[in-house]
């Protein structure tokens, strides 16, 4: 038994050390009680968890294998360090929490330093992630689905302003809240289905409250030679489209936002049209808007798939076997319909 007698003094000795002719543990050792008094609780916890999960008349849980000190920091260190997961904020839908926000041009005074302003100022929408409930009911009225958005005040006119019109005056036009029956599709000169662009260019407080925020949208159409209407119960009529002065034929489409139904819905021009409702720009306008002001440009197909819907419209047709009622004759002053 000599050997156990002489290893224990060894270990005491290497555990402590003389001070003042008494011995007192080291540091070391110290933090080696503290780390077996850790493992022994982690043990012991493993257990009665162990002993916890088990069910009346189940099999008890098997022993957990002892911890390692490796194991116990590893585990210690995790769960320090982890992350806690926050919830994405959701989109207000309540536009009493939106903000309209007056759009600078990015040019300045050279004098002042001053921002240029804008002779008819558009205003965008923040949050921005409003855009994004505006892009899928967007698509909805594109296209005959079930799910098009339905006025929950139906045929309520709206007086509204017109930033269209020829110099700086800004008239007043009557809108009305309608559910989409029309459904339209473009073609080139070859005859290949267009991939128009939408662009939500303003938006405007309307003082209404069934109808609070309205946004102006841009449908910019390159290289238009074709259109068709679809409505259910009625042959597609077919129209030929001529542009002067420009590339692309320019359509204003105004969109209500609905608080009742939390959608955005239709919304159509009382008679008589606006000026320069349909009016011809140039070539890579949509583009152009989009990346100076910061506004999200969409295209066709992308606002379907966003929703996935497919498109109703043939992606080609036969020009030489259209019979078009009229043609459309598209300029940047607006457009005119001649048979």
């Amino acid at each position: 038994m000599y050997w156990i007698r002489w290893f224990f003094k060894e270990l005491w000795w290497y555990l402590t050390y003389e001070h003042y002719g008494k011995r007192r543990l080291r540091p070391a050792t110290w933090a080696l009680l503290l780390a077996l008094g850790i493992l022994g609780a982690f043990y012991l916890l493993a257990l009665w968890l162990g002993h916890q999960s088990a069910l009346p008349g189940e099999r008890p849980a098997p022993t957990l294998p002892p911890l390692t000190k490796t194991a116990i920091f590893a585990a210690v260190t995790a769960t320090a360090q982890a992350p806690t997961p926050t919830p994405a904020p959701l989109c207000p839908e309540d536009p009493r929490l939106w903000k309209l926000v007056p759009i600078e041009s990015g040019m300045r005074d050279p004098k002042t330093g001053q921002p240029i302003p804008l002779p008819k100022p558009p205003q965008r929408i923040e949050p921005a992630c409003v855009y994004e409930g505006l892009a899928r009911d967007l698509a909805h009225i594109r296209v005959p689905n079930p799910d098009v958005p339905t006025p929950s005040v139906e045929g309520k006119v709206l007086s509204v302003p017109w930033f269209w019109a020829p110099g700086m005056d800004v008239p007043q036009i009557q809108v009305k809240a309608v559910r989409a029956k029309d459904f339209v599709a473009f073609y080139d000169t070859r005859g290949s289905r267009i991939d128009e662009l939408y662009l939500p260019y303003t938006a405007i407080a309307t003082g209404d409250p069934d109808f609070p925020v309205l946004v102006y949208v841009h449908r910019d159409i390159p290289r238009v030679a074709w259109g068709v209407s679809r409505q259910e119960g009625r042959e597609d009529l077919w129209g030929r489209y001529r542009i002067e002065g420009g590339e692309a034929s320019r359509s204003i489409l105004p969109v209500v936002y609905d608080p009742k139904a939390r959608r955005w819905v239709q919304i159509v021009y009382s008679p008589p049209l606006p000026p320069r409702d349909v009016h011809a720009v140039p070539a890579g306008s949509a583009e152009d808007l989009a990346q100076l002001f910061g506004l999200p440009l969409w295209r066709r197909s992308e606002l379907l798939a966003r929703v996935g819907l497919q498109d109703p419209f043939p992606e080609a047709i036969d020009p030489a076997k259209v019979q078009p009622i009229g043609t459309l004759i598209v300029s940047p002053e607006g457009a005119e319909a001649r048979r």
